[in-house]
Parts: C-alpha cells; sequence; structure tokens
C-alpha cells in the first residue's frame, strides 16, 4: 500500500473512515481483555507485545521486499518511541486494575493534551491559547472520572490508578514524539515503525521483568487467549489499520472517530465485567470526552493542494489546535 502522499480526492473516500473506526474499536477492547487475563503488569506487557510481533513478522517481510531496509535513524527513532511504548503498558495495566478498564482508557486517552505538552517543553513551540485554557477543566475532568472525587469506586485504589493512567498517557506521548520522524522521514512504511516500536517495547517488559516479579508462564488457557486477543487486536491490527487511515483523513475527522476508543471501551467494560462507572466518574468522563471534541472540532482546516504523510503525533497535535505551527503513538 503505497502511501507516500495523500491526495486530495482521498480525503473524502469512506474507506479510510471505516478503516479508522474498526481500529479504535479494536483499541478499545484492550483493557478489558487485559483485565480478563488477570496476569501482572509485566506479564501482559511482555506478551501483548511479543506475540504481535509474531503476527507482524509476515507482512514486515512483504513491506521490506517492497521498500528495503529503513535507515538507521528510522530505526533508531522507532526504538526511542518503543522504550516509551513500553513504560506506557507497564504503568497503564496497573491503572486498570485501579480505576477500571473504562476509565483507565478514558484516562490515558490525556495523550491528547500532554503530548503538546511535550512538544512544548522539548521544542518550545508555543501553546495555542485555547488549549491552555482547556486545561484546568480536563485536570478536575480527570480528578472526576478517576473516583479521586466523590464516591470511591468499588476496589482499587482511584488516586494512584489516576495518576498512573496519566503517567502512562505521558509515556504514550514520549511514543509519539520519537515515531513521527519515522513517519516524515519514510511514509511509505507502514508496519516497520509498529514492529520496530513493538520490539523495543517487549524488550522493556522483560528487562523490567527480570529486576521485579518475573515474566508468568503457565498460564490458564482463558488467559493465553485473552493475551493473544489483546496482541491481535488491541496491537497489531489495530495499530496498523488506524495508521493506514490517519494519513488519507482530515485530523479533526480523524481525531474525533478515535474517540471511539475510550467510549467502546467504556461500553465494553460495562457489559464485559459490569463495570459501571459512578455518577462522578461519568460526568468526568462526558467532560474529558467533550472537551477533547471541542478541541478537534475547531482545529484548522488541511490546506488545499498537495499533502504529505503526516505521523500520528502530527495529527494528535493538528487536531487539539494546541500548538499554533508545528513542525510535526
Amino acid at each position: 500500500m503505497k502511501r507516500a502522499g495523500v491526495k486530495p480526492e482521498a480525503m473524502g473516500s469512506t474507506a479510510p473512515v471505516v478503516w479508522v473506526v474498526l481500529g479504535a474499536l479494536s483499541l478499545s477492547m484492550s483493557a478489558t481483555l487485559i483485565a480478563l487475563a488477570g496476569t501482572s503488569s509485566v506479564t501482559t506487557a511482555f506478551y501483548r507485545c511479543s506475540l504481535a510481533l509474531i503476527m507482524l513478522v509476515p507482512l514486515l517481510v512483504r513491506e521490506i521486499r517492497e521498500h528495503g531496509l529503513p535507515d538507521r535513524r528510522f530505526v533508531v527513532m522507532a526504538l526511542l518511541g518503543g522504550a516509551f511504548l513500553g513504560a506506557d503498558y507497564l504503568l497503564w495495566n496497573v491503572s486498570i486494575g485501579d480505576v477500571g478498564p473504562g476509565i483507565a482508557t478514558v484516562l490515558v486517552n490525556m495523550q491528547i493534551v500532554l503530548f503538546p505538552v511535550v512538544v512544548r517543553v522539548i521544542t518550545g513551540t508555543p501553546l495555542a491559547r485555547r488549549f491552555v485554557v482547556a486545561i484546568p477543566v480536563l485536570l478536575v475532568a480527570v480528578t472526576l472520572a478517576g473516583g479521586v472525587v466523590g464516591p470511591v469506586p468499588g476496589g482499587g485504589a482511584p488516586l494512584r490508578g489516576t495518576l498512573l493512567a496519566l503517567a502512562a498517557a505521558l509515556g504514550y506521548s514520549g511514543y509519539l514524539y520519537f515515531t513521527r520522524d519515522c513517519g516524515v522521514r519514510s511514509p511509505e512504511y507502514l508496519v516497520a515503525p509498529v514492529f520496530v516500536a513493538t520490539f523495543a517495547a517487549a524488550a522493556m517488559a522483560a528487562i523490567t521483568g527480570l529486576f521485579t516479579s518475573g515474566i508468568e508462564v503457565d498460564l490458564t488457557p482463558r488467559t493465553w487467549v485473552c493475551l493473544v486477543l489483546v496482541a491481535l487486536f488491541g496491537q497489531a491490527v489495530g495499530w496498523l489499520l488506524v495508521g493506514a487511515a490517519l494519513p488519507r483523513l482530515a485530523p479533526a475527522l480523524s481525531s474525533t472517530l478515535l474517540l471511539l476508543q475510550p467510549i467502546g471501551a467504556v461500553l465494553i467494560g460495562i457489559i464485559w465485567l459490569g463495570d459501571v462507572p459512578t455518577p462522578v466518574q461519568s460526568v468526568g468522563c462526558a467532560i474529558v470526552l467533550a472537551t477533547v471534541w471541542i478541541l478537534t472540532a475547531g482545529s484548522t482546516r488541511p490546506k488545499r493542494g498537495k499533502r504529505t504523510r503526516r505521523p500520528e503525533g502530527d495529527l494528535a497535535l493538528e487536531a487539539a489546535g494546541a500548538v499554533e505551527e508545528a513542525p510535526p503513538r
């Protein structure tokens, strides 16, 4: 699939919309499947990535045959991004047990806000005024969604879970920052950045396991099934679908469609686990999603004419309207 550029007529195609919707729904199953697996954070992160690597190998071989090997900078940036992705998984897996799969997914999607902050700190790129105004609103909403304020949700530790989910979002922002370079320099690669980053995340989980609780091997059939499904839908299929669709959609539309992920996670958690948020948490989730939607809906429309491939990180920036004239998961 050639992705060197996005033709104007591709922006109106229905196929990319279907891809990103299916990708978002695939990713939304991750948290509930992780909760059902019932393994440690390190074990889940390791198998999620390792099993996904096996699934991605045939696609990677095909892509390399078509385009050759990516250059050294591409590999280094993808590895650094994968290290941050590994940290994201390790922290987020713990937060799922603390605040529930649905709420944890809503909170980790705060990367839409944190990623521009990371870019601001590293590059000095100014933040848009409306983004700065939205920050205190989102902080209040996060405390409500995580159960830090109001009735304490059953089980878990809401304060720890909220902080870990936000830290995971920060790790995901680092992933976006480093892997964006891959999309800018080598837009023809779709599988390679996912594969290299997944490899780095698996390695990080393995190293963490050596110094902590270790990686479990004697797992029940149900656990293996859940982990395989997480690797398939929450890693391989989900990210490939989203990665293929985003360059072909207007940023505001793609970011709005990606909100299906936290919404779907909340609904799946309710249906599969009976994990019903408290009324206060529901209000917090609604404020978070509404604020993000407002930011994405107000983003600058894409310019007419020739468009180059933009990585997921650029889309998050542009869709959130957080960075003015920004130079760039």
